[in-house]
């Protein structure tokens, strides 16, 4: 094999693994097993395995045969969810149940893998240099891992290295390469994590199916005071170090049931995890500060679980503070814990919680502080009427219970949480909250004093604060717009101070005089545009005019703010009350008409939620709105639930559920089937996840501190870095008022100048910062046709990075509403035209590549990420030109006889040619595929008529016949299901994360077909199917149909 690798490089290697076995390290360097085959690792874990389990094996060491039923068992693994549910398998000890040779001996469970048993016993850590994995095909390359940590001989870590020079990026594509070549198999099936890094730069991720890679989840490290740690060598000292190394692939992870996923903890998550159970070893109270969308109810859950094993822990509570938290924190939890050897007992009333808490056991129990209040005082009114209850038998009120409380910055101050801390005497507090309460926002609630976060819980424990989180990229930055719908403020405040005055001077028997409204009118002038809005009374935001401008920019600038027909996100309509939420309702449902939408005529697809809390001034024509708002839910999602108490719950849950799309059947639901705008009035606000919501209109009364962080950051979960790249906030009240609560919000919770950070820059700004990136780019390529005359790998690849950050920076630059493809040449240097051909030639270079890819690990250009999200950006798409071809059917069949169509045909020529030079353009853009497909419908309404009502279903049914020919052949081919084939392809179309469905379509398919019909023998080889079906599939996928997808 090639030495391909640099001096540099390889002494970086070698410092690494000195590292990690200098000192306290327990790792320990298998020299012998440097370029180690997978046959050598097979046999290192063998020993490893006859030793841990001589017991069980009764002294007689396996058979090769036996082996060979471990190595099948290993190598079957489908999934890195399924090798961590087998490491985790029972009691925190992976196991492998397999026959023995000798019926006699009958069945043997091998232990493979020891969470607890970190830094010794059992527990082995080896590593191994330059592993080689084998091709497994004539299409495939070997390639060597530079380093793999080994625990009792099974591959769990491998550490990718990069030379100074090169990105850590180039890293994670060659991962990602590498997994779609199949070569994490065989007896690397069971690694959990892997490692980039460089001399200067450094990451983590966890393990995942080839087509669910996602950088948004690549980890930086940090030390406990949230320093990052860059060098790759202080990250192996902090995180590769034994006992860390261990806990990272075993106690720092999650296996999360509801998406099959495997989730690696981030840094301040695990010094959050340790400083909690500090405190609950020395009996100390306390609250984690951990910013909004940071994964608290992971930490949570990991900490609660981890307590809920302590022997002096007797009971641990999970304190939420209303139904909708409740229900979201036990599926939560629930998907953790079902492989985590943990229960999780949701209480569904009074009765309940006091059976779970009398029970006790090894699990989390999960209330409502209103039902744990009620139990309070249950027992309380029995102490006093001398009744001896079940629980004070037990003495339940004197064990040492822990309670973790959930968003703790809400009403736990009130008197409930009180009355629970004084019931149980010998409690531990621990709360949980991405918006602390401080002095300067604390609230005073009825009967109690307003007391702080601190006062409440104790000692801060840990803080990860939103500058981190955006350092990090844990959390989204926020592009904020206020838009005023009030233009005359200085006539209204004039009035309004004349008013006063006049009122004033009233009561001495004095009239208003010139002389005094001209003090008036200069005071005006004085005043900062904040000081002005202070006199704006709020009912001047609740009349049609201000509603109808609200409206009206939403239906213009939602699609592009929600990237509709991209990303197709949603968004949070938050109102001051619910009669303003039903208003709103019924101008959106009436003026959507107005605003047709071509990629979805539907669209927005509108539903209200709101809480029983909030409908205390509930009269007739609230209910009547509801029950319209309800029944147009009904039909649109066709569900059947009714405004009443019973089922109010249950129609709010969808909505939630719906808006999130985070659970499986909401996540792959139809374009029809999503909810686009939610209208709330307080719900929603704090404690939603929803990764796939980037938008949030407000139309309230001002938010201040906590409230205003919680409600902007439902927007700002990760989810597709190149799609949703910032949380969208637009305000429509008091814009000057609404910027300085920001200002001081993020002062308090992200530090002095978090506001810069946090916030998009100016547009001009963003201008000067997009005009510098164009001219990078045309300095490489001066027009996008002497992209073809790029010679070499560096000068491509310069290209291809630079034509990225052009790209990236247009897409956010589209997003502001001065943003205007008009002068643009003047204004970017780049026409719109310009960027669609540079599109096309970065297209070309990747399929290039893709065609013919460098087997050098280290090619840069091969490494490089070809992911482009085009956004907004290029308005000459699919949707538009087959929009240009409705209107020439319209055009067509506005003639009533053929005469008149022979009469108009210089105007249909002309709008033919319009619509060919439209393709052309698309065609340049880098879509050769869907410019063939909009040819051949164009030549085929040359001569055929269509009906101007049913084109959409035409186009439709076009290329679904096409697309349908196309799947059959080449499921023939492979032996494969066309409608399971069919449903792959869409999946990938759609970057669904859903690799199982890809796995299972290869598992099923006909190997004897596919190797007749190829004439290919070594297809009825599994491994070597497997790997060729999977690439081929990807590449039909990409390169031939998805035109038609």
């Amino acid at each position: 094999m090639a030495n391909y690798r640099t001096q540099s490089e390889l002494d970086f290697e070698k410092e690494i693994v000195h590292q990690l076995t200098i000192g306290s390290n327990q790792w320990t360097e298998r020299k012998d097993l440097y370029e180690a085959t997978p046959d050598k690792l097979w046999e290192n874990f063998r020993e490893k395995l006859n030793r841990n389990n001589i017991a069980a094996l009764k002294h007689k060491e396996l058979t090769d045969e036996e082996f060979n039923r471990v190595k099948a068992r290993i190598s079957n693994v489908k999934s890195p969810y399924d090798a961590a549910k087998i490491l985790d398998a029972e009691n925190g000890i992976g196991k492998i149940e397999i026959p023995r040779d000798d019926a006699s001996l009958g069945t043997v469970t091998l232990n493979i893998f020891w969470k607890a048993d970190v830094g010794g016993g059992h527990s082995s850590y080896e590593i191994v240099r330059q592993a080689i994995r084998p091709r497994s095909n004539d299409d495939d390359s070997d390639r060597r891992f530079d380093v793999t940590l080994l625990i009792n001989g099974l591959p769990l870590i491998q550490i990718e290295l990069k030379k100074s020079t090169v990105e850590i990026n180039q890293a994670f594509n060659q991962i990602k390469k590498y997994a779609g070549e199949n070569k994490y198999t065989d007896i690397y099936s069971l690694l959990q994590m892997f490692v980039i890094m460089s001399p200067d730069s450094s990451a983590y991720f966890a393990n995942s199916r080839p087509d669910e890679f996602n950088k948004s989840f690549v980890f930086k490290w940090r030390d406990k005071d949230n320093n990052p740690v860059e060098n790759g060598m202080d990250f192996a000292k902090s995180a590769l170090n034994i006992p860390m190394a261990h806990k990272l692939v075993s106690e720092y992870k999650a296996i999360d049931e509801e998406r099959k996923k495997l989730l690696l903890l981030r840094p301040y998550q695990i010094y959050a995890i340790e400083a909690v159970l500090k405190r609950i070893k020395e009996h100390e109270n306390g609250y984690v500060w951990h910013t909004t969308g940071s994964g608290k109810t992971l930490t949570s859950y990991k900490t609660a679980k981890l307590a809920a094993q302590m022997p002096s822990v007797d009971r641990v509570v999970f304190l939420v503070d209303r139904k909708a938290l409740d229900d979201q924190t036990v599926g939560n939890f629930r998907a953790y814990a079902s492989n985590d050897d943990m229960t999780i007992n949701k209480t569904d009333n009074t009765s309940k919680l006091r059976q779970a808490l009398l029970k006790g056991g090894n699990n989390i129990i999960i209330s409502s502080i209103q039902k744990m209040a009620n139990l309070v005082n249950a027992e309380e009114q029995a102490q006093d009427e001398g009744r001896n209850t079940r629980v004070a038998k037990s003495k339940l009120l004197d064990k040492r219970i822990c309670f973790f409380v959930d968003e703790a910055h809400r009403s736990q101050f009130g008197k409930m949480r009180q009355d629970i801390s004084n019931a149980f005497k010998n409690a531990n507090w621990y709360g949980y909250t991405g918006t602390p309460i401080f002095h300067e926002n604390r609230k005073k609630f009825q009967g109690d004093r307003g007391v702080t976060t601190q006062e409440l819980f104790g000692e801060e424990c840990h803080r990860y604060t939103l500058v981190n989180a955006l350092e990090d990229h844990a959390v989204l930055p926020f592009n904020v717009e206020h838009v005023n719908t009030i233009t005359n403020v200085n006539e209204i405040v004039e009035e309004i101070m004349q008013k006063q005055a006049a009122k004033e001077l009233k009561k001495k028997g004095q009239e208003l005089t010139i002389s005094e409204e001209n003090d008036i009118k200069n005071e005006l002038n004085e005043m900062s545009d904040s000081e002005k809005e202070s006199y704006l009374p709020n009912d001047i935001y609740e009349n049609d005019e201000h509603l109808d401008r609200v409206v009206d920019y939403i239906l213009t600038t939602g699609p592009k703010k929600m990237s509709l027909g991209k990303g197709n996100y949603n968004g949070i309509l938050a109102t001051s009350s619910i009669p303003m939420a039903i208003s709103y309702y019924k101008k959106l449902k009436e003026q959507k008409k107005l605003h047709p939408n071509e990629v979805d005529k539907d669209w927005p697809r509108v539903a209200i939620t709101y809480s029983l809390a909030e409908n205390d001034d509930a009269h007739k024509e609230n209910m009547e709105g509801m029950d319209e708002a309800i029944a147009d839910y009904n039909a649109m999602f066709d569900t059947n639930f009714h405004n009443n108490n019973e089922e109010i719950n249950l129609y709010n849950e969808d909505v939630a559920k719906r808006t999130a799309r985070r659970e499986s059947y909401y996540a792959h639901l139809k374009r029809n089937q999503e909810i686009n705008l939610v209208i709330v009035v307080n719900r929603l606000l704090t404690g939603f996840d929803a990764p796939k919501l980037n938008t949030l209109f407000v139309d309230k009364n001002q938010l201040e501190y906590a409230n205003l962080i919680q409600a902007y950051s439902r927007t700002n979960r990760l989810e597709n870095n190149d799609l949703k790249r910032e949380g969208q906030i637009v305000t429509f009240r008091k814009p000057a008022l609404s910027e300085e609560n920001e200002k001081e919000a993020y002062r308090l919770y992200g530090g002095e100048g978090s506001y810069e950070e946090l916030m998009r820059p100016k547009y001009m700004d963003a201008v000067a910062k997009f005009k510098s990136e164009v001219a990078h780019l045309k300095r490489i390529a001066p027009n996008a046709d002497d992209a073809d005359d790029l010679k070499g790998k560096e000068s491509k690849a310069d290209f291809v990075k630079t034509f990225r950050r052009v790209n990236t920076q247009l897409n956010s630059l589209t997003m502001y509403n001065d943003f205007t493809w008009d002068n643009a040449e003047e204004e970017f240097g780049i026409s719109e035209d310009e960027v669609q051909h540079y599109i096309g030639k970065f297209q070309r270079i990747k399929s290039e590549i893709q065609e013919n890819p460098d087997d050098d690990e280290d090619d840069e250009l091969s490494n490089l990420d070809f992911s482009l999200s085009i956004g907004s950006t290029v308005l000459v798409d699919y949707d538009y030109i087959t929009g240009l071809l409705k209107e020439l059917v319209d055009m067509r069949n506005s003639y009533d006889s053929e005469e008149e169509y022979q009469e108009n045909m210089t105007d249909y020529l002309q709008k033919e040619a319009e619509i060919q030079e439209q393709i052309n353009k698309y065609e340049k853009s880098g879509h050769e595929k869907q410019a063939v497909l909009l040819r051949e419908i164009l030549s085929y309404l040359d001569n055929h008529m269509v009906d101007p009502d049913k084109f959409d279903d035409f186009v439709g049914q076009y290329k679904n016949n096409k697309l349908n020919g196309l799947v059959n052949d080449f499921a023939d081919k492979w032996g494969l299901d066309a409608e399971e084939l069919k449903r792959v392809a869409i999946e990938r179309h759609r970057k669904v994360e859903e690799g199982s469905h890809l796995q299972k379509l290869i598992d099923h398919g006909d190997l004897d077909h596919a190797a007749e019909h190829q004439v290919d023998d070594s297809l009825k080889i599994p491994i070597i199917y497997n790997a060729k079906a999977n690439k081929s599939i990807n590449a039909f996928i990409d390169k031939e149909i998805d035109a038609y997808l």
